[in-house]
Protein backbone atom coordinates (compact mmCIF):
# COMPACT_ATOMS: atom_id res chain seq x y z
CA UNK A 1 0.00 0.00 0.00
CA UNK A 2 0.89 3.26 -1.14
CA UNK A 3 2.28 4.92 2.20
CA UNK A 4 -0.31 8.27 3.45
CA UNK A 5 0.89 11.70 1.46
CA UNK A 6 -0.46 12.90 4.92
CA UNK A 7 2.79 11.53 5.96
CA UNK A 8 5.26 13.48 4.79
CA UNK A 9 3.32 16.64 5.04
CA UNK A 10 3.46 15.83 8.65
CA UNK A 11 7.37 15.98 8.49
CA UNK A 12 7.01 19.00 6.59
CA UNK A 13 5.20 20.55 9.26
CA UNK A 14 8.38 20.44 11.02
CA UNK A 15 8.85 23.77 9.70
CA UNK A 16 5.82 25.16 10.98
CA UNK A 17 6.89 24.10 14.36
CA UNK A 18 10.46 25.95 13.39
CA UNK A 19 8.17 29.10 13.13
CA UNK A 20 6.50 29.14 16.42
CA UNK A 21 2.84 28.34 17.54
CA UNK A 22 3.85 24.90 18.35
CA UNK A 23 5.27 24.77 21.54
CA UNK A 24 4.85 27.00 24.57
CA UNK A 25 6.35 26.69 27.62
CA UNK A 26 3.59 28.61 30.28
CA UNK A 27 1.80 26.25 32.65
CA UNK A 28 -0.87 26.58 34.63
CA UNK A 29 0.49 24.55 37.53
CA UNK A 30 -0.84 21.32 38.96
CA UNK A 31 -4.06 22.37 40.43
CA UNK A 32 -5.77 18.72 41.50
CA UNK A 33 -5.23 18.65 44.98
CA UNK A 34 -6.54 22.50 46.14
CA UNK A 35 -9.94 23.37 47.37
CA UNK A 36 -12.48 24.37 44.90
CA UNK A 37 -12.93 28.02 45.99
CA UNK A 38 -8.60 28.62 45.60
CA UNK A 39 -8.75 26.31 42.67
CA UNK A 40 -11.06 28.54 40.89
CA UNK A 41 -8.88 31.57 41.85
CA UNK A 42 -5.86 29.57 40.42
CA UNK A 43 -7.75 28.94 37.60
CA UNK A 44 -8.65 32.51 37.08
CA UNK A 45 -4.56 33.78 37.57
CA UNK A 46 -3.48 31.11 35.92
CA UNK A 47 -5.61 32.14 32.75
CA UNK A 48 -4.40 35.48 32.91
CA UNK A 49 -1.14 34.66 33.14
CA UNK A 50 -1.57 32.54 30.41
CA UNK A 51 -3.12 35.62 28.13
CA UNK A 52 0.22 37.38 29.44
CA UNK A 53 2.16 35.48 28.20
CA UNK A 54 0.77 34.54 24.59
CA UNK A 55 0.35 38.51 24.21
CA UNK A 56 4.15 38.82 24.99
CA UNK A 57 4.91 36.25 22.68
CA UNK A 58 2.68 37.60 20.01
CA UNK A 59 4.33 41.17 20.39
CA UNK A 60 7.94 39.87 20.40
CA UNK A 61 7.28 37.95 17.44
CA UNK A 62 6.09 41.01 15.71
CA UNK A 63 9.25 43.01 16.64
CA UNK A 64 11.03 40.25 15.23
CA UNK A 65 8.81 40.20 11.81
CA UNK A 66 9.62 44.53 11.89
CA UNK A 67 13.25 43.81 12.56
CA UNK A 68 13.73 41.29 9.65
CA UNK A 69 11.66 43.40 7.20
CA UNK A 70 14.16 46.69 7.91
CA UNK A 71 17.28 44.30 6.81
CA UNK A 72 17.87 43.49 2.74
CA UNK A 73 19.87 41.01 1.51
CA UNK A 74 21.22 40.51 -2.26
CA UNK A 75 17.69 39.44 -3.45
CA UNK A 76 18.28 35.46 -4.22
CA UNK A 77 18.20 32.34 -1.32
CA UNK A 78 21.88 32.37 0.21
CA UNK A 79 24.48 29.61 -0.11
CA UNK A 80 27.63 28.11 1.66
CA UNK A 81 30.51 26.24 0.27
CA UNK A 82 33.12 24.32 2.35
CA UNK A 83 35.64 22.71 0.39
CA UNK A 84 39.52 20.90 0.73
CA UNK A 85 41.42 19.45 -2.13
CA UNK A 86 39.32 17.17 -3.21
CA UNK A 87 35.79 17.54 -1.57
CA UNK A 88 33.03 20.39 -1.96
CA UNK A 89 30.09 20.77 0.57
CA UNK A 90 27.45 23.39 -0.90
CA UNK A 91 24.75 24.15 2.23
CA UNK A 92 21.48 25.61 1.27
CA UNK A 93 18.95 26.64 3.31
CA UNK A 94 15.33 25.51 2.52
CA UNK A 95 11.77 26.26 2.85
CA UNK A 96 9.96 22.87 3.49
CA UNK A 97 6.50 24.52 2.17
CA UNK A 98 6.12 26.68 -0.60
CA UNK A 99 3.07 28.25 -2.82
CA UNK A 100 3.59 26.98 -6.64
CA UNK A 101 4.58 30.27 -7.44
CA UNK A 102 7.31 30.86 -5.47
CA UNK A 103 10.44 31.84 -7.79
CA UNK A 104 13.95 30.35 -5.81
CA UNK A 105 16.35 29.29 -8.38
CA UNK A 106 18.80 30.86 -9.67
CA UNK A 107 21.64 29.98 -12.40
CA UNK A 108 24.55 29.75 -9.87
CA UNK A 109 22.06 27.21 -7.66
CA UNK A 110 21.69 25.09 -10.71
CA UNK A 111 25.11 25.03 -11.41
CA UNK A 112 25.86 23.79 -7.91
CA UNK A 113 22.86 20.70 -7.94
CA UNK A 114 24.27 19.92 -11.23
CA UNK A 115 27.97 19.54 -9.92
CA UNK A 116 26.63 17.30 -6.73
CA UNK A 117 26.94 13.71 -7.33
CA UNK A 118 24.77 13.77 -3.85
CA UNK A 119 22.14 15.49 -2.05
CA UNK A 120 21.77 15.22 1.47
CA UNK A 121 18.65 16.71 3.45
CA UNK A 122 17.48 16.11 6.54
CA UNK A 123 15.21 12.67 6.47
CA UNK A 124 14.52 10.43 3.91
CA UNK A 125 10.44 11.45 2.96
CA UNK A 126 11.45 10.55 -0.59
CA UNK A 127 11.17 6.74 -0.48
CA UNK A 128 8.36 4.26 -0.16
CA UNK A 129 10.12 2.98 3.25
CA UNK A 130 10.98 6.40 4.57
CA UNK A 131 7.22 7.14 4.30
CA UNK A 132 6.33 4.07 5.70
CA UNK A 133 8.41 4.68 8.52
CA UNK A 134 7.12 8.26 9.47
CA UNK A 135 3.46 7.03 8.87
CA UNK A 136 4.06 4.06 11.57
CA UNK A 137 6.10 6.89 13.88
CA UNK A 138 3.21 9.21 13.78
CA UNK A 139 0.62 6.51 15.06
CA UNK A 140 2.68 5.22 17.82
CA UNK A 141 3.63 8.63 18.80
CA UNK A 142 1.09 10.59 17.37
CA UNK A 143 -2.24 8.83 18.87
CA UNK A 144 -3.54 7.92 22.25
CA UNK A 145 -2.64 4.14 22.83
CA UNK A 146 -3.62 4.16 26.76
CA UNK A 147 -7.85 4.72 25.83
CA UNK A 148 -7.40 8.90 26.62
CA UNK A 149 -8.22 11.12 24.55
CA UNK A 150 -7.33 15.14 23.68
CA UNK A 151 -10.64 16.19 24.95
CA UNK A 152 -10.30 14.16 28.06
CA UNK A 153 -6.43 15.65 28.49
CA UNK A 154 -7.74 19.22 27.89
CA UNK A 155 -9.25 21.27 30.63
CA UNK A 156 -12.99 23.30 29.36
CA UNK A 157 -11.35 26.90 28.43
CA UNK A 158 -8.21 24.71 26.80
CA UNK A 159 -10.61 22.58 24.68
CA UNK A 160 -12.88 25.67 23.62
CA UNK A 161 -9.89 27.10 22.30
CA UNK A 162 -8.80 24.22 20.39
CA UNK A 163 -11.98 23.67 19.40
CA UNK A 164 -13.20 27.47 18.17
CA UNK A 165 -9.11 27.15 16.03
CA UNK A 166 -10.11 24.02 14.30
CA UNK A 167 -13.55 25.33 13.08
CA UNK A 168 -11.55 28.05 11.91
CA UNK A 169 -9.69 25.81 9.40
CA UNK A 170 -12.56 23.04 9.23
CA UNK A 171 -11.90 20.19 11.41
CA UNK A 172 -14.31 18.60 14.37
CA UNK A 173 -13.06 18.48 17.80
CA UNK A 174 -14.08 14.88 17.14
CA UNK A 175 -11.42 14.33 14.50
CA UNK A 176 -8.72 15.32 16.56
CA UNK A 177 -9.33 12.99 19.79
CA UNK A 178 -7.28 10.31 19.32
CA UNK A 179 -4.12 12.39 18.64
CA UNK A 180 -1.91 13.60 21.40
CA UNK A 181 -1.59 17.16 21.61
CA UNK A 182 1.72 17.44 19.27
CA UNK A 183 0.44 15.80 16.96
CA UNK A 184 -2.57 17.94 17.14
CA UNK A 185 -0.61 21.21 16.99
CA UNK A 186 0.76 20.16 14.25
CA UNK A 187 -1.90 19.11 11.90
CA UNK A 188 -3.98 22.63 12.94
CA UNK A 189 -1.08 25.08 12.13
CA UNK A 190 -0.58 22.71 8.83
CA UNK A 191 -3.97 22.55 7.66
CA UNK A 192 -3.80 26.51 8.18
CA UNK A 193 -0.73 26.62 6.51
CA UNK A 194 -2.15 24.87 3.12
CA UNK A 195 -5.20 26.56 3.28
CA UNK A 196 -2.85 29.87 2.70
CA UNK A 197 -1.57 28.47 -0.61
CA UNK A 198 1.43 26.84 0.61
CA UNK A 199 2.56 22.41 -0.13
CA UNK A 200 4.94 20.62 0.18
CA UNK A 201 4.48 19.63 -3.35
CA UNK A 202 6.08 22.77 -4.23
CA UNK A 203 9.09 22.99 -1.19
CA UNK A 204 12.09 22.89 -1.86
CA UNK A 205 13.03 19.06 -0.53
CA UNK A 206 10.20 17.48 -2.76
CA UNK A 207 11.66 19.65 -5.80
CA UNK A 208 15.26 18.77 -5.10
CA UNK A 209 14.78 14.79 -4.05
CA UNK A 210 12.52 14.28 -7.27
CA UNK A 211 15.07 15.83 -9.96
CA UNK A 212 18.19 14.17 -7.98
CA UNK A 213 16.88 10.58 -8.33
CA UNK A 214 16.03 11.10 -12.34
CA UNK A 215 19.44 12.14 -12.83
CA UNK A 216 20.79 9.58 -10.65
CA UNK A 217 22.33 11.37 -7.64
CA UNK A 218 22.93 9.43 -4.76
CA UNK A 219 21.01 10.47 -1.22
CA UNK A 220 22.06 10.93 2.43
CA UNK A 221 20.16 12.18 5.03
CA UNK A 222 21.39 13.70 8.55
CA UNK A 223 19.33 11.97 10.80
CA UNK A 224 16.24 9.44 11.08
CA UNK A 225 12.78 9.61 10.99
CA UNK A 226 12.70 8.48 14.75
CA UNK A 227 15.43 11.43 15.61
CA UNK A 228 13.24 13.90 14.34
CA UNK A 229 10.09 12.58 15.76
CA UNK A 230 11.66 13.12 18.73
CA UNK A 231 12.51 16.11 18.44
CA UNK A 232 9.21 16.94 17.33
CA UNK A 233 7.06 15.27 20.01
CA UNK A 234 9.44 15.95 23.22
CA UNK A 235 8.14 17.46 25.84
CA UNK A 236 6.00 16.23 28.64
CA UNK A 237 1.85 16.16 28.15
CA UNK A 238 1.54 19.30 30.20
CA UNK A 239 4.00 21.25 27.62
CA UNK A 240 2.37 19.87 24.95
CA UNK A 241 -1.11 20.69 25.85
CA UNK A 242 -0.04 24.41 26.41
CA UNK A 243 1.79 24.35 22.96
CA UNK A 244 -1.74 23.07 21.27
CA UNK A 245 -3.23 25.90 23.40
CA UNK A 246 -0.57 28.65 21.97
CA UNK A 247 -1.02 27.31 18.39
CA UNK A 248 -4.51 27.78 18.83
CA UNK A 249 -4.47 31.11 20.25
CA UNK A 250 -1.78 32.63 17.94
CA UNK A 251 -2.69 30.54 14.36
CA UNK A 252 -3.62 33.75 12.65
CA UNK A 253 -0.11 34.58 12.85
CA UNK A 254 0.81 31.42 10.87
CA UNK A 255 1.22 32.47 7.68
CA UNK A 256 2.26 36.07 8.49
CA UNK A 257 4.82 34.17 10.09
CA UNK A 258 6.02 31.47 7.27
CA UNK A 259 5.14 34.60 4.36
CA UNK A 260 8.04 36.39 6.45
CA UNK A 261 10.52 33.85 6.40
CA UNK A 262 9.87 33.12 2.76
CA UNK A 263 10.61 36.38 1.91
CA UNK A 264 13.73 37.09 3.82
CA UNK A 265 14.65 33.91 2.52
CA UNK A 266 14.28 34.49 -0.81
CA UNK A 267 15.95 37.89 -0.85
CA UNK A 268 18.86 35.98 0.69
CA UNK A 269 18.64 38.16 4.01
CA UNK A 270 20.91 36.53 6.86
CA UNK A 271 20.04 39.34 9.74
CA UNK A 272 16.23 38.95 8.46
CA UNK A 273 16.56 35.59 8.85
CA UNK A 274 18.40 35.87 11.79
CA UNK A 275 16.43 38.39 13.38
CA UNK A 276 13.07 35.84 12.77
CA UNK A 277 14.61 32.30 13.89
CA UNK A 278 17.77 33.38 16.66
CA UNK A 279 14.43 34.29 18.57
CA UNK A 280 13.29 31.48 20.86
CA UNK A 281 10.05 33.25 21.01
CA UNK A 282 9.68 32.48 17.52
CA UNK A 283 9.91 29.27 17.98
CA UNK A 284 7.86 28.66 20.90
CA UNK A 285 10.49 29.05 23.87
CA UNK A 286 13.86 28.23 25.05
CA UNK A 287 13.18 24.48 25.22
CA UNK A 288 11.94 24.09 21.87
CA UNK A 289 14.99 26.32 20.39
CA UNK A 290 16.83 24.13 21.68
CA UNK A 291 15.40 20.82 21.22
CA UNK A 292 14.27 21.54 17.57
CA UNK A 293 17.44 23.56 16.21
CA UNK A 294 20.58 23.55 18.68
CA UNK A 295 20.82 20.25 19.40
CA UNK A 296 20.05 18.89 15.55
CA UNK A 297 22.55 21.21 14.51
CA UNK A 298 25.03 19.94 17.17
CA UNK A 299 24.20 16.10 16.05
CA UNK A 300 25.03 17.11 11.82
CA UNK A 301 27.99 18.84 12.45
CA UNK A 302 30.40 15.91 12.74
CA UNK A 303 28.47 14.27 9.97
CA UNK A 304 28.83 17.54 7.79
CA UNK A 305 32.79 17.57 8.91
CA UNK A 306 33.29 13.68 7.86
CA UNK A 307 31.73 14.35 4.47
CA UNK A 308 35.14 16.24 3.85
CA UNK A 309 36.35 13.04 4.34
CA UNK A 310 34.93 11.35 1.17
CA UNK A 311 35.95 12.61 -2.13
CA UNK A 312 33.09 14.38 -4.53
CA UNK A 313 30.18 16.96 -4.36
CA UNK A 314 27.31 17.37 -2.10
CA UNK A 315 24.49 19.85 -2.23
CA UNK A 316 23.03 19.62 1.90
CA UNK A 317 19.93 21.43 2.14
CA UNK A 318 18.26 22.15 5.23
CA UNK A 319 15.56 24.43 6.33
CA UNK A 320 16.59 27.93 6.19
CA UNK A 321 16.12 28.21 10.24
CA UNK A 322 19.32 25.60 10.39
CA UNK A 323 21.28 28.07 8.71
CA UNK A 324 20.74 31.46 10.29
CA UNK A 325 21.43 32.86 13.48
CA UNK A 326 24.46 32.70 16.19
CA UNK A 327 23.44 28.88 17.00
CA UNK A 328 23.09 27.96 12.97
CA UNK A 329 25.20 25.01 10.87
CA UNK A 330 27.08 27.58 9.86
CA UNK A 331 28.36 29.16 12.44
CA UNK A 332 28.98 25.60 14.44
CA UNK A 333 30.63 24.45 11.21
CA UNK A 334 33.43 27.77 11.45
CA UNK A 335 33.72 27.41 15.17
CA UNK A 336 35.46 23.62 14.25
CA UNK A 337 37.63 25.74 12.19
CA UNK A 338 36.22 25.21 8.85
CA UNK A 339 36.27 27.85 6.52
CA UNK A 340 32.61 28.61 5.46
CA UNK A 341 32.29 30.77 2.63
CA UNK A 342 28.84 32.40 0.93
CA UNK A 343 28.65 31.13 -2.24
Amino acid sequence: MKPSKFAVNMMAAVSIALLGACQSEASNGDQTDQPAEAAATAAAEGGADEARVVEDARTEIAQALDAAAATRGPGTPAMWRVADDDTTLYLFGTIHLLKPETEWRTAKFDKAFAEADMLVTEVDTGSPEGLAEIQALMVQRGVFADGRTLSGVLDDTQEEIVASALETVGIPMASMDPMQPWMAGLTLSLFQIQQSGYSTESGVETVLTEEAKASGKALGFLETATQQMDALAGGTLEEQIDGLVFASETLDMGPQMLGALVDEWADGDLAGLGAIMADPNSIGGENAYQRLLVDRNENWIPQIVAMLDDPGTRLIAVGAAHLAGPDSVVSMLRAEGLTVEPY
